[in-house]
């Protein structure tokens, strides 16, 4: 458990002792999949919780918005480089650094990266024009992501935001959407867990 997923974990444990209730019953006050806390409370998945899960459980269990300092947000400059695809076709743009940089509306640890979706066949959960984050530096083994939402790098060059899921090919993957039939027998060069989602610049 990285110190990332350590401090989620104790943050759903200070908001179930506020409230007297246990990590089901506080999702479901919070308007959210119980799931989505005894995973991390399991250790069960590999990603931690969005900002947007932060902020609910705080409000309900009346805790300072850990997100927040003196009631302003931490912001941060972090490198965007370039597309993600989710339906399209997308290569990373062939740079030795990002395209731009962008503000993140969470806080940001140093080797977060950015980058925007193009294509719809992660929708309803992923637009295109959504920005999605991730860990540049945390390159990890496919077999450790099976069955969860990641940046996705191919060894033929493209880029996408997909499911893994286990194929009979050993060594190859199989790529899900939700709206979209599955991308078969892909080798992945590597891939990294999605860390946060910013949904403003969302196209319609």
């Amino acid at each position: 458990m990285d110190i990332q997923q350590k401090k989620a974990v104790e943050f759903i444990r200070k908001a179930m002792d506020h409230t007297g209730l246990d990590a089901t019953n506080l999702a479901r006050r919070a308007k959210i999949a119980p799931s989505t806390l005894t995973r991390i409370l399991n250790g069960t998945v590999k990603n931690t919780l969005s900002a947007r899960t932060i902020i609910k459980v705080a409000e309900i269990a009346g805790l300072p918005n850990p997100l927040t300092v003196d009631e302003i947000s931490p912001m941060k400059n972090i490198p965007l480089y370039g597309y993600v695809g989710a339906g399209d076709k997308v290569y990373p743009v062939e740079s030795d650094g990002p395209i731009d940089h962008v503000t993140t509306p969470f806080s940001a640890d140093i080797d977060v990266s950015a980058l925007i979706i193009r294509g719809d066949s992660m929708f309803p959960v992923y637009w295109e024009g959504d920005m999605v984050f991730f860990s540049a530096d945390r390159r990890m083994d496919p077999r450790d992501l099976l069955m969860t939402e990641c940046i996705v790098y191919l060894k033929s060059g493209e880029v996408y935001i997909k499911q893994i899921h286990p194929s009979r090919t050993e060594g190859k993957y199989m790529l899900i959407s939700y709206n979209a039939p599955p991308i078969l027998e892909q080798e992945i060069e590597w891939a990294s867990p999605i860390i946060f989602v910013d949904r403003r610049n969302r196209k319609s």
